[in-house]
């Protein structure tokens, strides 16, 4: 389950063929100026896709983390960290996704 929510936050929308609206276009944020506002956009639409794609994922928390928000975040750099659980089960899972600007 971690693997396929990874790739759902790495495709970006349209990448794949007879699925258009599969995908977020995460790494677009390395290069846009983030504000709360954003961030709650980006955590909505991340909420959105798991609903849609993976109905079976019960998210119970999604940070958003850039440098403002930790230390440990590089500059041009962000964090993703979704805590879930599988509906019908009592475990609870992190998966975590860090995109940066290698460049």
């Amino acid at each position: 389950v971690k693997n396929n929510i990874s790739n759902l936050l790495n495709t970006h929308r349209g990448e794949r063929v007879f699925q258009p609206n599969l995908g977020l276009n995460l790494r677009q944020l390395l290069f846009e100026h983030l504000t709360s506002d954003n961030l709650l956009g980006v955590q909505n639409s991340i909420l959105d896709q798991l609903e849609l794609w993976l109905p079976f994922v019960e998210v119970k928390d999604i940070q958003i983390l850039r440098r403002e928000d930790n230390v440990v975040v590089g500059a041009n750099e962000i964090r993703v960290k979704i805590l879930f659980n599988i509906k019908q089960l009592v475990v609870l899972i992190r998966v975590e996704i860090n995109y940066a600007n290698i460049w």
